[in-house]
């Protein structure tokens, strides 16, 4: 037996074993992930799609040897869901993808040259078909087109120092958010004071990339009434609370241009847009693969969904 079949026998060995785990929680053990009403993928099916990888990537392979198939079958999962929402928002904004402006797209939207920024994306991105990958990204670029520079916001924030701290604060302040600017005062940290009722438009923008990042925040994003506890920068350290007051639909710069952005990075800012979808939509990972995040949009690790974000409404904004 050669060294290159005992290694693939070793990947595909691997693969079995990861998925093969008893799962904890409730549900279907057999199905990998569940949005809505949509059993999207079952387990046996993640299974298969690794296997295939393992056998055609070498970044897939890499990860193996590292004994990182978690991350990688972790980052399927995640854009499966993260396709559902793509779909469902585009079909309410009425955005959709001829097969010739998806299949033009490839070299653009897809590959290592697309993900640059992101090495492993380009891994789980080698386990779907690539016209299916530019399609979707299509549709975030239209999405994050639409969305730049046409929001203004108010909301208070503070940055607690630990995350059970963040969690309670962001309880009490949906429990009663009159007190919100009290609450987020009183919490200590030296580095950085609370802001409270702070309004960003794209009137006070002085850097038009500024627009892109504003955009693409959670802050731009959830719905009004909100109260959130997250990491700031998603893998960053450090926390964040925040209660979005108030938005009001606001124009773009004089001057300001989209197609001068790269399309990756409206596709970015697109990904945000579905935010709203996202908390209204049951989105529930198989416990063997991690815990969805609502903010970051992503299935986390066990161990990253300790300090997994949590969403609150406002008593008094709630229907």
């Amino acid at each position: 037996m050669t060294t290159a079949m005992r290694r693939s026998i070793g990947m595909i060995t691997a693969t079995a074993l990861l998925v093969a785990g008893c799962s904890a929680g409730q549900g279907d053990p057999k199905v990998a992930l569940t949005v809505g009403d949509v059993k999207v993928s079952t387990v046996e099916q993640i299974q298969r799609t690794l296997t295939d990888l393992l056998a055609t990537n070498q970044g897939a392979q890499e990860q193996a040897r590292q004994h990182k198939l978690d991350q990688v079958s972790r980052g399927i999962v995640t854009q499966q869901a993260v396709h559902q929402l793509i779909a469902e928002t585009a079909q309410r904004e009425g955005i959709q993808i001829p097969d010739a402006l998806a299949e033009q797209a490839i070299p653009q939207l897809t590959g290592p040259e697309a993900t640059q920024g992101d090495p492993f994306q380009s891994i789980v991105d080698a386990a779907f078909p690539a016209k299916e990958i530019a399609r979707y990204r299509l549709m975030l670029v239209e999405l994050g087109r639409r969305a730049i520079g046409r929001a203004a916001i108010t909301f208070d924030a503070a940055f607690p120092q630990n995350f059970d701290d963040a969690r309670e604060l962001a309880r009490k302040i949906a429990a009663d958010p009159t007190q919100s600017a009290a609450l987020m005062q009183a919490t200590p940290n030296p580095q950085q004071d609370a802001i409270i009722n702070q309004t960003q438009s794209p009137a006070t923008v002085q850097d038009p990339s500024q627009l892109l990042q504003l955009a693409g925040t959670p802050l731009f994003n959830v719905p009004v009434g909100s109260v959130v506890a997250t990491r700031l920068g998603g893998e960053q350290g450090g926390y964040v609370v925040f209660y979005l007051k108030a938005r009001q639909t606001a124009a773009q710069p004089a001057g300001f241009d989209a197609s001068q952005i790269p399309l990756m990075q409206l596709a970015q800012v697109g990904q945000a847009q579905l935010m709203d979808v996202a908390l209204k939509t049951r989105i529930e990972p198989n416990p063997r693969f991690g815990t969805w995040d609502p903010i970051n949009l992503r299935v986390v690790s066990g161990e990253e969904a300790a300090v997994v974000s949590t969403v609150h409404q406002a008593a008094a904004t709630k229907p």
